[in-house]
């Protein structure tokens, strides 16, 4: 993908985000109700996510959209990392998140942005599934953690190296 191109996909999707930042918030809030925990955890999440934006347009103004390109995939890297932590869900619930990190990851960066991404996305989503487990009725507790993790991580694996065949297919990025 031309710089040019690439330059004008990423600020196409940090202005989107930015308004999926803004926009979701109230919309969070009355889908999920208005426990002060809630509330707090929404603020701050769309609200670091709506800063993070905000900075990115400037940097993306000066010239600078590989930088900002890969600040905007690690900052909701982060992000949903984060928040799968702290949300007390199963990982499966969270893993259309990490997966929507890797996509970005391989349409606005290199292929070494995309590698990381995914290595400490199924590293992450593993640890969460290993110390989430639920066990069902005639499970131990290790059949149970083995179960999550490869109830998703093939289909993340695919979905990431598609993603990876898909950019070296695209030719190299600068920087590689």
């Amino acid at each position: 993908m031309a710089d040019d191109s690439r330059a004008a996909l990423t600020r196409t999707l940090v202005r989107l985000i930015l308004f999926a930042a803004v926009l979701t918030a109230p919309v969070y809030l009355f889908g999920e109700g208005f426990e002060a925990e809630y509330i707090g955890r929404v603020a701050l999440s769309n609200g670091v996510c709506a800063l993070l934006c905000m900075g990115l347009l400037r940097l993306l103004a000066s010239g600078r959209h590989e930088l900002a390109g890969s600040l905007l995939v690690m900052g909701l890297m982060g992000l949903v990392g984060g928040l799968a932590w702290f949300n007390g869900e199963r990982v499966h619930v969270n893993v259309v998140n990490f997966v929507l990190v890797a996509v970005l990851a391989g349409a606005i960066g290199s292929r070494l942005l995309l590698t990381l991404v995914a290595g400490l996305s199924a590293v992450e989503m593993c640890a969460i599934a290993w110390t989430r487990p639920f066990a069902e009725a005639g499970k131990d507790l290790g059949e149970a953690r083995f179960e999550a993790i490869v109830q998703f991580l093939p289909t993340y694996l695919v979905v990431v190296t598609v993603l990876w065949l898909r950019a070296q297919r695209s030719g190299p990025v600068r920087g590689e």
